[in-house]
C-alpha cells in the first residue's frame, strides 16, 4: 500500500516536473515568436517608411512635372498670344502698305492726268495763239501781227510750229515791206527746217521778195530750187507758173 502511494507520488512529481519544463519551453518559444513578430513589424515599418519616402519623392517629382507642364502651358499661351499680336500687326502693316500703294498709285495717276491735261491745255493755248497770229497777218494787221508773233516765240520757244511761225513772220514782214527782215525769217525756215511743210513756201517767199526788190536772178534760182527739192509741193506748181511767165 505504501509502495503504491510512493509510486503515485513519484508519478505526480514527475508530471509536475514535466509540466514545469514544458511551461519554460513554451515561454521561450513565445518570446522568440514575439521577438520575431516585433522584428517583422519593425521591418515592415521600415519598408513602409521607405515606400512612403519613395512615394513622397515620386509625388514631389510629379508635382514638379505638373508645375513645369503648367509653366510650359502658360509660356505656350503667351507665345501664342504674342504670335497672334505679331500676325495682327503684320496683317495691319501689309494692309497699310497696300493702302499706301493704292493711294500713291492714285496720286501718281492724278499727277500724270494733270500733266496730260496741262499739256493738252498748253497745246490748245499754243494752237490758239498761233491761229490768232496767222489771222492778224491775213487781215493785214501787220503791227498787231508782229507783236503776236513776238509773243508766240517768247511763250513757245520749243514749239513744233516754230518753222511755220517763222514763215508767217516773213509774210508779215513782206506785207509791211520790211524785206530784209522777211528774208531773214524765210531763210530761218529753209536753213533750219528744210523738211518742214512750210520750207517750200518759205523758198517761194524768198523768190517773191527777190523779184519785188529787182533781184530776178536770185528769184529764178529760188524757184528752181523749189522744183528740185520739193517737186510735189503746191509751191512747186506756183514756181512752174512763175518760171513760165514772160519777163
Amino acid at each position: 500500500m505504501k509502495r503504491l502511494k510512493f509510486t503515485l507520488m513519484a508519478m505526480v512529481l514527475a508530471g509536475m516536473s514535466m509540466q514545469a519544463h514544458a511551461g519554460l519551453f513554451d515561454d521561450d518559444v513565445a518570446r522568440k515568436q514575439v521577438a520575431d513578430l516585433a522584428a517583422s513589424v519593425q521591418n515592415l515599418q521600415q519598408q513602409n517608411a521607405q515606400r512612403l519616402e519613395q512615394l513622397e519623392a515620386s509625388n514631389a517629382r510629379m508635382l514638379d512635372l505638373v508645375r513645369q507642364l503648367d509653366a510650359q502651358k502658360e509660356e505656350i499661351a503667351q507665345l501664342r498670344g504674342a504670335n497672334e499680336v505679331l500676325q495682327f500687326n503684320l496683317d495691319e502693316a501689309v494692309k497699310r502698305q497696300k493702302d499706301l500703294y493704292i493711294d500713291l498709285d492714285a496720286r501718281l495717276r492724278n499727277i500724270e492726268q494733270s500733266k496730260a491735261e496741262a499739256k493738252q491745255e498748253a497745246k490748245l493755248s499754243e494752237q490758239d495763239s498761233f491761229d490768232a497770229a496767222v489771222a492778224l497777218v491775213q487781215n493785214k494787221k501787220h503791227k498787231e501781227a508782229g507783236a503776236a508773233w513776238a509773243k508766240f516765240v517768247a511763250d513757245y520757244p520749243n514749239s513744233d510750229k516754230m518753222a511755220a511761225a517763222q514763215y508767217w513772220m516773213g509774210m508779215n514782214y513782206a506785207f509791211s515791206k520790211d524785206y530784209k527782215s522777211a528774208n531773214i525769217a524765210f531763210k530761218n525756215v529753209v536753213e533750219n527746217a528744210p523738211d518742214d511743210a512750210k520750207a517750200p513756201d518759205a523758198l517761194l517767199g524768198l523768190a517773191s521778195v527777190a523779184a519785188t526788190t529787182g533781184n530776178k536772178k536770185d528769184s529764178r534760182n529760188y524757184l528752181i530750187n523749189i522744183l528740185e527739192k520739193y517737186p510735189q509741193s503746191e509751191a512747186a506748181a506756183k514756181a512752174k507758173k512763175a518760171l513760165a511767165a514772160p519777163n
